[in-house]
């Protein structure tokens, strides 16, 4: 109906979306729908991004909506260097950010985060995972 008023508009910005709120769910009956995917800042079609969200994250609904990969696992990145735990940012600090690898944790201190860390990816996706610093606390 915008266009009939002001024809220059080709696009109407809905603001965010939270898949887990009711509320929200109106933005999705606008058409055409698409959800801009965190990890490619790239828009999907809305219908292939929730695909894509209870496929690959069920829980959370954090995952990437984009990928050039034709396999929909997010498992999987075929072409791109393996994931590798050690590589993942942890902030330890208690006031003031401190920032360390998993991989340069004691014996100790890895038998505590290794669990927590494969949770987090295999949960949200390895590429998404390499984008974040988790805060303990």
């Amino acid at each position: 109906r915008a266009s009939q008023f002001r024809p220059e508009l080709h696009y109407y910005y809905l603001g965010y979306y939270i898949h887990s709120c009711q509320k929200m769910t109106y933005k999705a009956e606008y058409k055409p729908c698409e959800l801009l995917c965190p990890v490619n800042m790239k828009w999907v079609d809305f219908e292939d991004g929730m695909k894509r969200l209870e496929e690959c994250s069920p829980t959370r609904h954090c995952c990437a909506l984009f990928t050039d990969s034709p396999s929909p696992d997010h498992k999987y990145n075929a072409g791109k260097p393996k994931f590798k735990i050690e590589d993942i940012m942890l902030d330890i600090g208690e006031k003031e950010p401190q920032l360390v690898q998993v991989g340069m944790l004691n014996r100790q201190g890895r038998e505590f985060i290794d669990p927590h860390v494969n949770e987090f990816a295999s949960e949200i996706g390895i590429d998404m995972c390499s984008k974040f610093v988790i805060k303990l606390r």
